[in-house]
């Protein structure tokens, strides 16, 4: 999602375009069950971990990335996601 943002926007990522992946898989390495990813949308990731934030707002591309970034940001402060789940094989 955010690489593609960027190609679309004409805006050179911050990171190499390999280095993109999918989040879901950063939140079951932290432990969240399945079922509730498959119902917790991007932009309520934050809402589920109970993380303060701004107001954000459903189907807002800079909105979801937002709260997923909260979201990971918390879960690696409260040590349920490690630095080495960040590595692509």
């Amino acid at each position: 999602m955010v690489a593609i943002s960027c190609y679309v926007a004409g805006i050179q990522p911050p990171i190499p375009a390999r280095r993109f992946d999918n989040a879901v898989k950063l939140l079951i390495a932290a432990g969240m069950p399945i079922e509730d990813l498959a119902r917790t949308p991007s932009n309520k990731l934050a809402d589920y971990y109970g993380v303060e934030h701004p107001l954000l707002q459903s189907h807002n591309a800079l909105d979801d990335a937002l709260s997923v970034s909260y979201t990971l940001q918390h879960l690696m402060k409260a040590g349920k996601l490690q630095p080495k789940a960040f590595d692509r094989n």
